[in-house]
């Protein structure tokens, strides 16, 4: 039967804005508690269902340390709806549920909005049948471990949160549980939306690449502690409109800091001065990552304080002396930082969609992020462009072949400046006959996308006998190989005589820019195997095919491409690389996992499962 009243325009949940240690303190307790506000279910939608459960994620409360089942709770409930949901309690397990479903769906929601399409997960490897199957949920558990950890894990699609008794009296606690931390929720639901856009950004192919997962969770984690309006503004009146000494905006993870290893916060980001000399001397994916997330932090307080400058000019005030300050200029201010820290990870998100599919890096993002914005926004009337360039340049994050590090020798090189022509014919996309419609329910999309995406691979993947030189270019501009010709390295995994390639993903996209923009793209993910080896005689022996090795690989080496394609005139904007036959690049990462102090242990153990960051966090 259908209602007489109208739907209301969202839910709304109560949830601690930092961790529960900051509702203990009289100096904190006025903004230790947020209302988190999502869009109520449309009509196209699941309804939220006890657990929480809804079309992205299932709360799952089972805990097997004192094996117990938790009931569900239901946000349904009429008690609950008419008070924004459960008061926040660290010793009631339904508002442990309730917490980690609205940052977990909040976290959701920022990304959406910044990509301009819905978040769909990682596809699950199935070892029997083997092929990967889609994802529908990903599955939260609040209680999953008796530890003092919680990881995204990629073999179960799954957040799995610890809890642990703590002796340090400075976490004001006994009992430490990380599904009520928000920098937590939101760092491993960021983990677990990068692993379903770039599903090899967690192998370990050079330094960055863990460290990038890693920076990524944290960017996303600070950036949207400035969307806790209260506390923002406490902390402007407190510091007379400075935002750059440290504070609970700036660092992550107070509680389990404190419980843990005694410190402040997990990792703080402000009052280290730019070391341009730190990168090249630092490798463990923490501390390295941190590297990345200041720069971010960088950029966003330049930009800030450009956008208040006049504020305080008007004001007669003088930024950080302490003043108490007016409340209307409170309030402007605090709605500057709002928008700047919008603006900086909306740049952030943005940016995943123009990197290359395997081997990140840090300078790469950089490039990312200046040619994203530069697409939607041409103008940039407030600097942003140069605010992260100049960020990035003073923390050592430098960008190889790069004539400098402007924003307009930042940018992405098209094909034509690339390859002389552009190897994207108009008419290709009707040949392919790909679904571009608008689909609104997550299934629909799902199955849209896993139907491009095999209609990609066979298009690529079928070689033209009446043009040759057609699937050269093509080869050229993925990095990739489609025949085995003289020069191909025969290491590379084969299918029926030709080299094997995988898409991994045709997403369509719709951005709009601030005036009145409508960027509308197809961006197609690429990728190749090579069999790879520790040792280089064996490498070599294999590249040009002689004889059968003597194993069958130690690692596997990746290559392939981003293709970013513009709907409005079927142009290739971008064909975003790294090549497979790329031996120095092989180099770094046959280095890297022979390195008994690098990342090999995360790579891919004996049992085949890969958990690296059920590693890597153990004690960060």
């Amino acid at each position: 039967m259908t209602s007489r009243y109208p739907a209301p325009p969202a839910r709304r949940l109560r949830v601690y804005a930092f961790d529960p240690q900051t509702a203990s303190r009289l100096g904190s307790v006025d903004y230790a508690y947020a209302t988190i506000s999502l869009p109520w279910e449309q009509a196209w939608e699941d309804k939220l269902q006890p657990g929480p459960v809804n079309e992205y994620v299932e709360v799952i409360d089972v805990d097997p340390a004192s094996g117990q089942f938790y009931d569900p709770v239901d946000l349904n409930n009429s008690y609950l709806l008419a008070q924004d949901g459960l008061t926040p309690s660290e010793g009631n397990p339904q508002f442990h549920q309730q917490m980690v479903f609205a940052v977990a769906m909040k976290i959701i929601r920022i990304f959406e909005r910044a990509l301009g399409r819905k978040v769909i997960w990682a596809p699950h490897w199935n070892r029997q049948r083997r092929e990967y199957e889609p994802v529908d949920k990903l599955r939260i558990y609040p209680h999953a471990l008796r530890e003092a950890n919680a990881y995204y894990s990629m073999e179960k699609r799954a957040l799995l949160f610890g809890y642990f008794r703590s002796t340090n009296a400075s976490a004001g606690a006994s009992w430490i549980f990380t599904a009520l931390s928000h920098d937590i929720v939101a760092h491993e639901t960021t983990h677990a939306v990068l692993d379903g856009l770039h599903r090899r950004y967690a192998e370990a192919t050079s330094v960055d690449s863990l460290a990038f997962h890693e920076a990524f969770a944290d960017i996303v984690a600070l950036m949207s502690h400035f969307t806790l309006s209260e506390a923002v503004s406490a902390h402007i009146q407190q510091k007379g409109g400075s935002l750059d000494e440290a504070s609970l905006l700036s660092g992550l993870a107070e509680q389990f800091a404190r419980g843990t290893v005694g410190r402040e916060s997990l990792r703080q980001y402000v009052g280290h001065k730019p070391e341009p000399e730190l990168l090249a001397v630092t490798t463990e994916c923490h501390d390295r990552g941190a590297i990345l997330v200041a720069a971010v932090f960088d950029a966003f307080l330049t930009i800030y304080k450009a956008r208040t400058d006049d504020l305080l000019r008007i004001g007669n005030v003088t930024r950080g002396d302490g003043k108490r300050l007016n409340t209307d200029l409170v309030a402007r201010l605090t709605r500057e930082a709002v928008k700047s820290a919008d603006h900086v990870l909306r740049m952030c998100i943005r940016a995943l969609d123009y990197l290359p599919p395997v081997d990140v890096r840090f300078g790469e993002f950089l490039r990312a992020i200046i040619t994203a914005d530069n697409d939607l926004v041409p103008d940039d009337p407030h600097n942003y462009r140069i605010a992260f360039a100049e960020a990035f340049r003073a923390r050592g994050i430098l960008v190889e072949d790069c004539l400098s590090m402007s924003p307009d020798n930042l940018l992405w090189e098209s094909p034509e400046q690339m390859f002389g022509k552009n190897p994207l014919e108009i008419d290709d996309l009707d040949d392919i006959d790909l679904d571009l419609e608008a689909h609104y329910t997550r299934a629909k999309i799902l199955e849209s996308s896993e139907s491009n995406r095999a209609r990609v691979w066979e298009w690529l993947s079928t070689p033209d006998p009446d043009n040759v030189s057609v699937d050269l270019d093509w080869e050229r501009a993925l990095g990739l190989y489609f025949m085995f010709r003289e020069k191909t390295p025969r290491s590379i995994f084969s299918s029926d005589g030709y080299p094997s390639v995988e898409v991994h993903s045709v997403r369509t996209t719709r951005r709009a820019g601030p005036d009145g923009q409508d960027l509308r793209q197809l961006v197609i993910e690429v990728t190749q195997r090579r069999r790879a080896y520790f040792d280089p005689g064996e490498q070599d022996k294999a590249d040009v095919g002689k004889g059968p090795p003597a194993k069958e690989h130690d690692f596997i080496f990746r290559g392939g491409a981003t293709l970013i394609i513009d709907l409005r005139d079927s142009k290739l904007r971008y064909a975003i690389r790294k090549c497979v036959d790329d031996d120095e690049r092989l180099d770094e990462q046959r280095k890297l996992l022979s390195n008994p102090e690098g990342f090999g242990f995360t790579y891919q153990p004996e049992s085949g499962e890969r958990e690296p960051f059920a590693m890597i966090h153990r004690g960060h």
